[in-house]
């Protein structure tokens, strides 16, 4: 399986690449039968692509999936909601006790 396979999915049948790089003025098409999918460039740069014909072209110049910069947003994310859940028990633990004793 080649890299834009495993990060853009298998190539459509009938796929022909564009010469994108030879015309300044392509545009990409979004194709409402494609998942998004977000790249990441060797910067951390990222890039939502809506197209196989667009993400390969990102894939094909260096881009591709970054597993470790999405698991590390998903780690901040559970770390924000431990805190907040535990800053709303501290200040409803007073309520929840005076709850209970009644």
């Amino acid at each position: 399986m080649s890299i834009v396979e495993e990060v853009c999915g298998n190539y459509p049948e009938g796929f022909k690449k564009a010469d994108i790089l030879s015309d300044p003025n392509y545009v990409f098409i979004n194709d409402p039968n494609y998942a998004t999918r977000q790249l990441f460039d060797a910067e951390n740069n990222k890039v939502f692509v809506n197209s196989f014909i667009e993400c390969e072209h990102y894939v094909s110049g260096g881009w591709g999936f970054n597993p470790l910069k999405n698991s590390e947003l998903i780690y901040q994310e559970l770390f924000m909601y431990v805190v907040i859940f535990g800053i709303v028990i501290t200040f409803l633990k007073p309520k929840i006790i005076e709850f209970i004793k009644n």
